[in-house]
């Protein structure tokens, strides 16, 4: 038993042995064609190979590929003829995505076996995780502001080429973070009081009313941020309004038990000790951290504030709650940052902002 880190290490001295059985769990490490990782992992020998994941798809079908070249070598052929097949067509906005992808399953045929969690475990509580979950607010003036501000920078018409491409794909970014907070962006987040950073942000504010909600339940709630700024920022934002000190989750945190005297936490550490105590608990923790084997059940409210580029990505943080284990309904909560109804294009139709599309 070993991680794969290791095997990428130990490769040639793991390669010459020849295995019975190889089993890869997380197998979404490999989804990528021509990694050191993946390439150790297919040079192993064995008789029989099974890759289990939770996410076989993140980011392209070719994903699919890649996990399957592992188990079952040669059955969807080529990574070059499969991406022609089945991962170009999808440049196409006339291509029927159900029917290509339904192919494609049926080329796999039994050689991918899906788990549901409702076949498995029958006693688990509700999700409520729907339209109602989609809690908007209109931005308040200095967000609004802020966010008109980047539009205009992002069609400015005296940029050309590269630099043109890059102002939107920054600006793309820029809005993303302006939905969150308007003070993201400068990094200015820790100069301004929590009463100044709750009436700046339509997002924030939401946020703070759905933990005021929770904690009249006397209940746990995992709050999902990417960037270290955001989490700092509802870190300050929770103490100050309700007298937690918020533990966080993200890439700085230890996977593992620290040496004596480190005065850090491990993952699992922090998440005992969120677990154990009684009553009404936040924890905020990055999507990316989380996605990987936490278990958090005795929180059954999540809240995505800052929303993932990946749906797969974002439903696997929710499942940290959502799981094995889990007492209660569980509850879903976007907060969602959008423009006042005179906001409207050309044809008359509201304007949709970055949260909403």
């Amino acid at each position: 038993m070993t991680n794969y880190e290791t095997l990428r290490s130990y490769q040639i001295s793991l390669g010459l042995v020849d295995f019975a059985v190889i089993a890869l769990d997380e197998a979404q490490k490999i989804k990528t064609p021509g990694t050191l990782i993946t390439n150790a992992s297919k040079a192993l020998k064995a008789d029989f190979k099974i890759a289990m994941t939770g996410t076989p798809v993140e980011n392209t079908l070719v994903d699919i590929w890649c996990l399957m070249d592992f188990a079952v070598p040669g059955l969807l052929g080529n990574a070059k003829d499969f991406a022609k097949q089945y991962q170009k067509p999808l440049n196409d906005e006339n291509t029927d995505v159900k029917a290509l992808t339904e192919q494609l399953r049926n080329n796999i045929g039994v050689f991918i076996k899906r788990r549901l969690k409702s076949d498995v475990a029958k006693d688990l509580p509700k999700k409520h995780d729907n339209n109602n979950s989609r809690i908007k607010r209109e931005m308040p003036f200095i967000q609004l502001n802020r966010y008109k501000q980047e539009i205009e920078m992002a069609n400015d018409s005296e940029l050309e080429g590269v630099e043109k491409r890059n102002q939107k794909l920054k600006s793309l970014w820029a809005v993303r973070d302006i939905s969150d907070h308007p003070y993201l962006l400068e990094s200015q987040i820790l100069k301004f009081t929590t009463e100044e950073l709750i009436t700046s942000s339509s997002k924030l504010q939401t946020t703070v009313g759905i933990l005021a909600d929770i904690k009249s339940k006397n209940e746990k709630v995992i709050v999902f941020a990417d960037r270290r700024e955001t989490q700092k920022m509802l870190q300050k934002v929770v103490y100050d309004t309700f007298g937690i000190f918020t533990s966080i989750i993200n890439g700085d945190t230890p996977t593992t038990k620290q040496l004596e005297g480190k005065s850090k936490l491990s993952r699992q550490q922090i998440i005992d000790r969120f677990q154990s105590e009684e009553g009404f608990n936040v924890i905020i923790m990055s999507p990316i951290a989380a996605g990987v084997g936490l278990n958090v059940t005795k929180a059954n409210h999540i809240i995505h504030y800052t929303r993932h580029w990946n749906p797969a990505k974002e439903e696997q943080a929710t499942d940290r709650a959502y799981r094995i284990g889990q007492q209660k309904d569980v509850f879903v909560y976007y907060p969602m940052a959008v423009f006042p109804d005179d906001m409207k294009d050309e044809e008359g139709n509201k304007l949709k902002s970055f949260d909403e599309i």
